[in-house]
C-alpha cells in the first residue's frame, strides 16, 4: 500500500472534483496530513476522508494540487506515464491524421490528464510549456 501525504479538500472543491475539475486551489485544502516537498504526490481526500485522486503539490501555485489520476489503484511509475503520453499521441494521429499530425498539440495538460503539460509539434520539432512542479 501507498503513504501518500494527504490533502483534505472543502465540500465545495469535492464538488467540483466529482464534476472532473482536476485542480485544489489552494484555499479549497481544510488540512493536510503528513509531511511532503513540493513536486510530491499527494492525495486528495474529501471531508468524509473519501479518495477524489492523486496530484503533485505546489505551495508556490494558487493550484495547490494539479490531480493526475482518480484510480487509488494507479502506480506511478514510468509506465503510467508512457501510457498517458502514448495515449494522448495516439488520439492526435487519429483525430489529425496525414499532413496535420505534423503540426499540431500533441500534450493538452487537463485534457490528456497531463495537468501543467503542453507539447506543441512543429514538423521535427517539439516545445513544451510546464507549469507544474
Amino acid at each position: 500500500m501507498r503513504e501518500y501525504t494527504k490533502i483534505y479538500i472543502t465540500k465545495k472543491a469535492d464538488f467540483s472534483a466529482k464534476l472532473g475539475h482536476p485542480w485544489v486551489f489552494e484555499d479549497e485544502i481544510i488540512r493536510i496530513e503528513g509531511d511532503y516537498a513540493d513536486g510530491d504526490l499527494v492525495d486528495v481526500m474529501n471531508d468524509k476522508a473519501r479518495y477524489i485522486g492523486t496530484g503533485f503539490i505546489n505551495n508556490h501555485s494558487k493550484i495547490r494540487v494539479r490531480i493526475i489520476s482518480r484510480n487509488a489503484n494507479d502506480k506511478f511509475d514510468e509506465k503510467f506515464f508512457e501510457r498517458r503520453l502514448r495515449y494522448a499521441v495516439e488520439y492526435r494521429q487519429t483525430v489529425m491524421p496525414g499532413e496535420d499530425f505534423k503540426c499540431c498539440r500533441l500534450i493538452f495538460g487537463e485534457a490528456d490528464f497531463l495537468p501543467g503539460l503542453t507539447v506543441d509539434r512543429f514538423n521535427d520539432v517539439l516545445v513544451a510549456q510546464v507549469l507544474s512542479l
